[in-house]
């Protein structure tokens, strides 16, 4: 259920996948920190291609940094690789040539905490490359660099075309950031954690205590039978969306795009059933709670 909005804690605001000078990034680690600090972010991840950056050897600035790295094993449908990223590194990543991509990610899932593919639409990857990951809780939803680059930062499809096969994954946003152009600070997640710890943070990440944004703010979601009502900062539109096919209408619709609202309501049919809530505001900036399970 939504009881993310219920529970206690604080609310976090964090980006899970960002690149160095390590890799192929333009800033270095700690102006990477540097940044993020500024921009009013609690925790930040960093993630170069192949390596994991001591993040214990920057100055925080007031953040919980967390270590991490993105792989790229082979594994899509046209022999494109799969983006993986993962958070919560407990040591060094070694690389190896022409290794088994199902060696790989079980390297990845020994090493970190919390795991999702990267970019589904940038690299063209349909539900069933994304479903052959191992191991991994969710897939970005959105990628700020993806976006503002070629315009390809959105995968609402592949996500739902996953659930809709019964793989349940997470929606995050993210920045992906590599600073070649302006790609920082448009995507991101709101996490619910009771401290700020690296252990409590993973925690929650495994929970799936938080939602994805690029704007807009949640602040509650609150099911009654068939009803859904969702409170949120000013937004034009609400979306309740279920990705199960054959059973007539799925999706519903909340405002006409006319005036901003902080309230939406929808009435939903039985048989739909898991659901994400998505809201969008008067710049076209989304949130996006996760998959839940309605109450039978």
């Amino acid at each position: 259920m939504f009881d993310l909005f219920s529970a206690p804690g604080e609310w976090l605001r964090g980006n899970l996948h960002l690149h160095t000078t390590v890799s192929d990034g333009e800033l270095s680690p700690q102006q990477a920190v540097d940044g993020y600090s500024e921009q009013g972010y609690d925790f930040l991840a960093i993630t170069d291609h192949n390596i994991v950056v001591d993040v214990d050897e920057l100055d925080p600035r007031g953040m919980t940094l967390l270590h991490g790295l993105e792989i790229a094993p082979v594994g899509g449908d046209l022999g494109q690789t799969v983006h993986t990223v993962g958070v919560g590194a407990s040591g060094e990543w070694e690389r190896i040539e022409d290794e088994p991509s199902q060696e790989t990610w079980g390297r990845l899932s020994a090493l970190t905490q919390f795991r999702f593919v990267a970019h589904p639409s940038w690299s063209s990857l349909i539900y069933a490359d994304v479903m052959s990951a191992p191991d991994v809780h969710g897939v970005e939803v959105f990628n700020t660099t993806c976006h503002r680059g070629i315009g390809r930062g959105l995968s609402e499809v592949q996500w739902d075309d996953c659930t809709a096969r019964g793989r349940s994954l997470y929606g995050i946003a993210v920045d992906d950031a590599h600073c070649h152009y302006d790609d920082l600070y448009g995507g991101w997640i709101w996490l619910r954690a009771e401290d700020r710890t690296p252990a409590e943070i993973y925690h929650a990440l495994q929970a799936g205590m938080f939602y994805a944004s690029t704007g807009p703010t949640i602040a509650s979601v609150e099911v009654d039978g068939q009803t859904v009502r969702v409170e949120c900062s000013p937004c034009m539109e609400a979306l309740a969306v279920c990705p199960t096919a054959g059973r007539g209408s799925t999706s519903w619709r909340a405002g006409e795009c006319r005036e901003e609202r902080t309230s939406f309501e929808f009435m939903l049919k039985p048989s739909s059933n898991p659901i994400r809530i998505c809201v969008v505001d008067a710049a076209g900036r989304r949130a996006w709670t996760s998959y839940y399970a309605l109450p039978e």
